[in-house]
């Protein structure tokens, strides 16, 4: 992840957008935009960094009732805490962690890729998209930076990151890039729910199935893109349409994060 790695004890795949540049020659200021994990296994230590370092004011939390119920966020006390779900307990699927063996994980296991299709079409994962990040527009980034999270930080999380770098002019290659970065922390962690699998006797098919889950794979975020492509004139009118996000609450966020090459944020 470089230099936009957050490093945190017990809160994963942390990232700062900040240093990303943008089709019309800007970049993304540093220590504004987070994005990570859930913050269940914060540390003290975590959580004095987030608020001294990082001067962190919001946190959004993308994921359902019953995951916040079941793993529910260390209180980070400089912050504002708001609850956004993306998507109703019946889409989690492999979501829940919390209690599935080996044996069970495979039955829980969705499409990623039309997951990924469904949050950019659906009505209701719009409204709640864009209301998530009309959320991280609207912030007052004179009080500190905003984070927002799922469970492992790429999925839910990684929708309105692209909506977010979206709005700022990011390219989608660019975007792409910082999807499949999740790879550098879950990695290991896909790896062991494979050789799981494996021991209970999955096939390499089922067990590379598993496997997959926990990964940012290019083809999840190809397929909100090329969703978005087929009903939307362009990234604005996606953003504007299709997540219910005024244009000029775009506008802010831009003059608010974005600054010119080589002035320092």
């Amino acid at each position: 992840m470089g230099g936009r790695t957050i490093h945190l004890d017990g809160i994963q795949n942390a990232r700062d957008l900040g240093g990303l540049r943008t089709t019309d020659g800007r970049t993304i200021r540093s220590g504004y935009l987070l994005r990570s994990a859930d913050l269940a296994g914060a540390s003290k230590e975590d959580v004095t960094i987030l608020k001294e370092k990082w001067h962190l004011s919001t946190i959004i939390d993308l994921r359902t009732d019953t995951e916040r119920w079941e793993r529910p966020d260390v209180d980070v006390e400089s912050a504002d805490y708001v609850p956004i779900p993306v998507f109703d307990e019946q889409v989690v699927g492999i979501s829940h962690e919390k209690g599935l063996g080996a044996s069970q994980i495979g039955a829980a296991i969705p499409d990623m890729e039309r997951l990924y299709r469904m949050m950019v079409t659906d009505g209701s994962c719009r409204r709640d998209l864009g209301r998530a990040a009309k959320c991280v527009m609207e912030h007052d980034f004179a009080q500190g930076s905003v984070l927002w999270h799922c469970t492992e930080g790429k999925d839910r999380c990684g929708l309105l990151t692209m909506v977010l770098l979206l709005a700022l002019r990011v390219d989608q290659q660019q975007i792409m890039e910082d999807h499949l970065l999740t790879n550098e922390v879950n990695g290991p962690k896909a790896e062991r729910y494979y050789r799981q699998m494996l021991a209970a006797g999955k096939t390499e098919r089922e067990a590379g199935a598993v496997r997959d889950v926990f990964l940012a794979k290019a083809s999840y975020l190809d397929s909100a893109f090329s969703a978005m492509d087929e009903r939307y004139a362009d990234a604005e009118d996606f953003l504007c349409e299709g997540l219910y996000i005024p244009r000029a609450s775009i506008a802010a966020f831009r003059k608010n994060v974005l600054c010119d090459m080589g002035v320092r944020s």
